[in-house]
C-alpha cells in the first residue's frame, strides 16, 4: 500500500512553487540561493532561475508534471507549463557549446519538456520537444563538456530516449577520442586543471561516461564502445579503498580547505550522484543489467549499495547536501529504489523510505526550511538541488513504477520494465 506521508509531502512542496512563481504573461521563473562565478571567484548568490534541466525551469516544470498526472491538481500543470515556456524561450539565447548538454543546456530543456508533455498528456509539447532534440543534439562544433552532467555522455543517453543514434554516435566518437588510456584503464578530463587525476563517479567521472557507451552499445552493438566502458570501470576499480568501502572523490580540494603547511590534503570520499559511491552505483547498477555474468560489476554494485544504504541510515541535515538529488538523501536513496526495483531486493526502499520518513516528520511538524544543496544558502526551486529535486524524491517513494529516475537515463536500470518505459513514450 502506498504511502500518503510522501505524495503529501510532494503536494506541499508543489503548491509552495506556484505560490511563489513570478508570472511574466506566459511564462513563470523563481528566485533561490545559488553559487556562481564573478571574476575568479565563487560566490552566493540570490537569483532568478537558469531554464536548464539542473537548475532551472525545465526541471521544475517536469517535477510539477509529473505530480499532476497523479495528483490532477490544474495548478500544477497550468505551472509547469509556464516554466516551459520560459525554458523554450531561453532557447535561442544558449552558447553553441551547451546546446547538446542535459543538465545544463539545451538538449535537457528538450527532454525534460518531453518527459513533462507525457505527464501533461500534451503532445504539442512532445513534438516540440523531438524537433528541438533532433536541432539541439547535434555535437557542437566548439570545445564541449565530455561528462554526464554538462556533456557528451549526458547526450549520448538523451539521444537514446529521443530515437536519435546517429546523434549520439557523434558524441561517442568525441568520448573515443577524448579517452586516456592508461596502465590504470581509460579515463577523461572532465575538469581541466582542477582535479589531481581524472575523476571518479557518475555525474563528471569515468563511471557516468561508461554507462552512456554501454547505453550505445546495447541500442548499436557496435563493440568498442563495450571495451571502452569495461576499460573506464577498471579506471575506477583501482581507486576503490577497502578501508573507505567508497571511490574516492580526485578533485583538487586545496581551493577549498585551509592551507595544510606542507602536508598533502587528505582523500576525499564523497556521498553523491555526482562523486562517490551512490552515482558509481548507479553505474554498476545498469551495467549489471547489460551485462548480468560480470563478476566484478556485480560486486562493485554489491558494495555502493552496502556503503548507500548505511549513509542514508546515518543521514542527518548537512551544510550544503541535505536532501538534494545531486549530493544528498534525495540522489543516494534513488539508488535504492531503482536498485530494489530491479534487482527484487525491497529492503533497499525500505531503507530510503525509512530515511525520507525521518526527514519529514523532523521538518514539517516543526516548520523548518528544506535542507537544499547548496552550500551557505538556504531553499532554492530548483530540481538538482532543491525543493523541486526533494519533491521529485518523495513522489518516486510513492510510486516509482510510474515515476522514473532522473538520475539514470536508462530503462534497464530504472526499475521500470522496458516495455512500460516504451508504452509511457508511445
Amino acid at each position: 500500500m502506498r504511502d500518503t506521508l510522501f505524495i503529501d509531502a510532494a503536494a506541499r512542496i508543489a503548491r509552495r512553487l506556484c505560490r511563489d512563481a513570478l508570472w511574466h504573461g506566459q511564462q513563470c521563473n523563481w528566485l533561490g540561493w545559488a553559487v556562481d562565478v564573478f571574476g575568479r571567484n565563487w560566490s552566493l548568490v540570490y537569483k532568478a532561475q537558469s531554464p536548464n534541466l539542473y537548475d532551472g525551469t525545465a526541471g521544475i516544470a517536469l517535477f510539477l508534471a509529473r505530480l499532476h498526472r497523479i495528483t490532477g491538481e490544474a495548478a500544477f500543470a497550468e505551472t509547469a507549463t509556464g516554466a516551459l515556456n520560459h525554458a523554450f524561450a531561453s532557447l535561442p539565447s544558449l552558447p553553441e557549446e551547451v546546446r547538446p548538454s542535459v543538465y545544463s543546456g539545451g538538449l535537457g530543456i528538450a527532454w525534460g519538456a518531453a518527459a513533462a508533455g507525457r505527464a501533461l498528456h500534451d503532445e504539442r509539447i512532445v513534438r516540440r520537444a523531438q524537433r528541438e532534440a533532433a536541432h539541439l543534439g547535434r555535437a557542437a562544433e566548439k570545445a564541449q563538456w565530455l561528462d554526464v552532467l554538462g556533456g557528451a555522455a549526458g547526450a549520448i543517453q538523451a539521444l537514446l530516449e529521443f530515437d536519435l543514434p546517429d546523434l549520439a554516435r557523434a558524441h561517442a566518437a568525441r568520448l573515443l577520442h577524448a579517452a586516456v588510456r592508461g596502465d590504470r584503464g581509460t579515463s577523461w578530463d572532465t575538469m581541466p586543471g582542477q582535479t589531481t587525476a581524472h575523476l571518479c563517479g557518475y555525474g563528471h567521472g569515468a563511471g557516468g561516461i561508461a554507462s552512456a557507451l554501454l547505453e550505445l552499445w546495447s541500442a548499436t552493438g557496435e563493440k568498442r564502445y563495450r571495451d571502452t566502458a569495461l576499460d573506464a570501470f577498471r579506471y575506477e576499480r583501482s581507486y576503490y579503498s577497502q578501508e573507505q568501502r567508497n571511490w574516492p572523490d580526485l578533485r583538487d580540494m586545496s581551493a577549498y580547505m585551509p592551507a595544510q603547511g606542507q602536508a598533502p590534503a587528505p582523500a576525499v570520499y564523497a556521498m553523491g550522484w555526482c562523486h562517490g559511491a551512490p552515482g558509481i552505483g548507479l553505474s554498476r547498477l545498469l551495467a549489471h543489467q547489460l551485462l548480468p555474468n560480470d563478476t566484478a560489476i556485480a560486486a562493485e554494485l554489491d558494495a555502493a549499495l552496502a556503503t548507500t544504504a548505511d549513509a542514508c541510515r546515518q543521514w542527518v541535515p548537512a551544510p550544503g547536501s541535505g536532501l538534494c538529488l545531486c549530493h544528498g538523501l534525495g540522489g543516494n536513496a534513488d539508488l535504492l529504489i531503482a536498485a530494489a526495483a530491479a534487482l527484487g531486493r525491497p529492503e533497499l526502499r525500505a531503507v530510503a523510505e525509512d530515511a525520507a520518513r525521518r526527514a519529514i516528520e523532523q521538518i514539517l511538524p516543526n516548520d523548518l526550511p528544506w535542507p537544499c544543496g547548496v552550500n551557505g544558502g538556504g531553499e532554492t526551486p530548483n530540481l538538482m538541488l532543491g525543493l523541486a529535486g526533494i519533491g521529485h524524491f518523495f513522489l518516486r517513494l510513492y510510486d516509482s513504477t510510474e515515476v522514473p529516475s532522473l538520475l539514470l537515463m536508462a530503462p534497464a536500470a530504472s526499475g521500470i520494465p522496458a516495455e512500460r518505459q516504451r508504452a509511457q513514450r508511445a
